[in-house]
């Protein structure tokens, strides 16, 4: 998936999200950070969101049943995937040089305990 096609998927959908929670066209404009009339525009589909807004749109309404039915039960990871163009950009996790420290006072008292 494309990111082009992520938001193409996603201002289909605006009007069936907003539909779903309830909002009017001004609450979800305000949630998602545009103007209504660009609110409104995405609904008739004179223009498509911004990557932002689609982003902030699956960010915030990510437990609904319209963007899970999208991506499914990840749908930021799909973003991430996405955003990141496939690479993997998180470094894996380390203990802060806390194993390095251990290491170095197993040898410091390995050390010790030959010149005793």
């Amino acid at each position: 998936m494309t990111r082009d096609e992520i938001i193409s998927r996603v201002s289909e959908k605006v009007r069936v999200l907003r539909a779903e929670v309830g909002y009017t066209q001004d609450k979800m404009a305000d949630i998602i950070g545009v103007s209504k009339k660009t609110l409104v525009q995405i609904e008739k589909r004179r223009v498509q969101a911004g990557w932002s807004t689609v982003v902030a749109i699956c960010a915030l309404f990510r437990e609904t049943e319209t963007i899970q039915f999208l991506f499914g039960n990840e749908p930021l990871e799909v973003l991430e995937t996405v955003a990141h163009e496939g690479t993997d950009y998180r470094k894996e996790k380390t203990l802060g040089g806390k194993v390095w420290w251990r290491e170095v006072a197993g040898l410091a008292d390995l050390l010790c305990s030959k010149i005793s």
